[in-house]
């Protein structure tokens, strides 16, 4: 089918500027036509003036209004809060649309398993979840020689992601850093579930069984400190033991002055593949037979996403990260805050510094010693020299099954790390207001 594909975006502002830019910018063409927009708060947009003016694209405060300006719309796209992912994308799958959400699938797991519902009962629609790694060119090309078994069996990945984020980070809107929204809805806001998500999730799809799936986690195990003043965490160390015995090590955290990261190492049976973001030389193979394989970077295609979820529409195409391939990331997030409560560093390595002009709270000896655990394949408990680390149980996943009802029960009602449950029975209603993430 050879036809304009009818698209929306929801939430124009913050991160939804990179899709504003995506579509404005893009070679004119007949592949598609922006129908309506949807933001609140559009004057946060800085195209604002353009998207009206010149584009004449209408903007509506919420997605009600949305379908009844153009009730025939056939993908949206969302840009929005985590907690409102699973409601906006159920609405627009029972509206005939299909959806493009932003990562992660929710914030928690019944969002995840909500979302899978509405996409089985849609009539062809599809919701897939905007984990551009997952999407790129470097990537399927990876998972190709994975899934042909070119490396061998996997035995270690580990992934290190330090991304410094300032206080007012957490203050830029009523949800960052929450575990909870005001009127008591979960988002389970922190560095895992958001700013560095992509980099355990790619973890978990790169040993999916299949192109459009990620491994099953068999058993989580995790550590979470704050040093900002916020309910969740903003650095954690993770164990992800996946179906077939290989080991995941996650390390992520905003409370240090420089960036470093994602760095990784992903150790198979016949090879080592690397990835060092500040090198610029994308993923790499190492063969133990002195064998070098290039794969490029999934960075330099990250708007791909936007072209695939279109071209899926128009032509049926398969894509790489429906919201099934997700779930298994919202497993683990939601199995890491049952691990352990969150702990606040000890007040004498917190320091207040600067960034971009704005303070900043950082742990003195942080990013060393994350290095050290990454370096010796451990978590900070488990390191002789961190008197600030506190283990996590582990816990057990074996028989939960990603796309299924009995994990999201099971996991749906998830600690705070204070003792508290986290249920979903604040977000069973599907609002249609919208806020930037």
């Amino acid at each position: 089918m050879n036809r304009s594909v009818s698209v929306a975006l929801v939430g124009i502002g913050g991160y939804g500027e990179s899709y504003v830019k995506a579509l404005l910018d893009s070679p004119a063409d007949d592949n598609f036509r922006v129908v309506g927009m949807v933001d609140p708060m559009a004057q946060r947009c800085r195209r604002l003036d353009e998207i009206v003016g010149r584009r004449h694209i209408k903007v509506h405060p919420d997605l009600e209004s949305l379908y009844d300006a153009s009730p025939q719309i056939d993908l949206v796209m969302m840009a929005t809060p985590i907690h409102l992912h699973a409601p906006h994308t159920c609405l627009a799958l029972a509206r005939g649309s299909s959806v493009l959400c932003e990562k992660p699938a929710g914030a928690t797991v019944e969002d995840a398993t909500r979302m899978l519902e509405a996409e089985s009962r849609s009539v062809g629609g599809f919701a897939a979840i905007g984990y551009q790694w997952s999407f790129s060119r470097a990537i399927q090309a990876l998972k190709r020689d994975v899934l042909t078994g070119e490396f061998g069996a996997p035995g270690r990945l580990k992934t290190i992601a330090c991304f410094p984020r300032s206080v007012q980070y957490f203050q830029r809107n009523d949800w960052a850093g929450r575990v909870r929204t005001d009127d008591g809805t979960p988002v389970f806001d922190s560095p895992v579930n958001n700013a560095t998500a992509h980099y355990l999730h790619n973890m978990l799809y790169l040993l999916g069984p299949t192109r459009e799936t990620s491994a099953t986690p068999l058993s989580v195990q995790a550590e979470l400190y704050r040093a900002n003043e916020i309910e969740n965490y903003d650095t954690a160390a993770v164990r992800v033991i996946v179906e077939g015995g290989a080991e995941l090590l996650f390390y992520t955290t905003h409370a240090v002055p420089i960036a470093m990261g994602p760095v990784l190492c992903y150790e198979f049976e016949r090879a080592k593949i690397y990835y060092e973001a500040e090198t610029a030389g994308g993923f790499v193979a190492r063969f133990n037979d002195g064998t070098v394989r290039r794969y490029g970077d999934p960075n330099v295609d990250r708007p791909v996403k936007i072209w695939q979820a279109i071209d899926a529409v128009r032509t049926g195409a398969p894509l790489a990260c429906r919201v099934k391939a997700a779930v298994p990331h919202a497993l683990c997030v939601a199995a890491a805050q049952r691990s352990t409560p969150v702990e606040t560093f000890p007040a004498d390595l917190i320091t207040t510094q600067g960034l971009s002009g704005q303070p900043m709270k950082c742990v003195t000896g942080l990013a060393s010693a994350l290095v050290q655990c990454y370096d010796q394949g451990i978590l900070p408990a488990e390191h002789q020299g961190l008197a600030w680390a506190i283990g996590g149980k582990r816990i057990e996943l074996a028989g939960d099954e990603p796309s299924a009802r009995p994990a999201a029960s099971r996991l749906a009602a998830v600690g705070d790390g204070n003792g508290n449950g986290g249920g979903n029975g604040h977000a069973t209603a599907a609002p249609t207001a919208v806020t930037t993430a």
